[in-house]
């Protein structure tokens, strides 16, 4: 499994004060069960990721490949930086919706 989902699960949760064990409450996994999501032992299904992501306030997106560098880009950044790569032919740019 990649390990961005379970590292971002594991810090998420760290920076929430948030123990395997009061997750587990929320969420109805075994606190062994979460570990081993978290340090990727375990290749979780889409709905224990979105309960884990759920009872930390968090929202599962799914986006186009070709666009998941500059979110994960985004992301490890905090935010804090953005760029974006030049439009392809017939898609709008600038992140404008064409109609």
């Amino acid at each position: 499994m990649d390990t961005f989902i379970p590292a971002a699960l594991r810090r998420h949760r760290n920076q929430r004060r948030l123990t395997l064990d009061r997750l587990s409450a929320k969420v109805g996994m075994s606190p062994q069960h979460l570990s081993e999501i978290e340090s990727g032992k375990r290749d979780p299904r889409l709905s224990s990721i979105e309960r884990m992501a759920e009872a930390m306030n968090l929202t599962v997106l799914l986006v186009p490949e070709h666009l998941a560098p500059e979110i994960r880009r985004y992301i490890d950044s905090n935010g804090r930086a953005y760029t974006t790569t030049p439009h392809r032919t017939g898609e709008p740019a600038n992140g404008q919706a064409s109609y």
